[in-house]
């Protein structure tokens, strides 16, 4: 009687090609991790964006002595500071499927 040199249990014995199509998984799972943190990361940057600008017009508007300019900007800084990221989201959820 020849003793195998493989002494796991059945269960845990695996064949070549299940080990490798497990690999394979989880090759493809780390590539949709890494691709869903790019999209996450570009969005946020996105909506950073949009509050970073909205904020620049809200201060130009409190830094000009023309009165009607001023109240221009600081409406429109407010429409951007506020709309801005809405949108970005929206747009994030209608492309990604959510």
């Amino acid at each position: 009687m020849a003793l195998s040199r493989d002494r796991r249990t059945p269960l845990l014995r695996l064949s070549d090609a299940r080990i490798a199509r497990e690999l394979q998984d989880v090759r493809v799972q780390d590539e949709a991790d890494r691709r869903w943190r790019r999209i996450a990361t570009r969005a946020v940057l996105k909506v950073l964006a949009w509050y970073v600008f909205g904020l620049f017009l809200m201060g130009s508007a409190l830094h000009t002595t023309n009165y009607e300019l001023a109240g221009y900007l600081y409406v429109a800084g407010v429409f951007v500071y506020a709309l801005g990221p809405a949108m970005t989201a929206v747009r994030f959820l209608m492309v990604e499927g959510y």
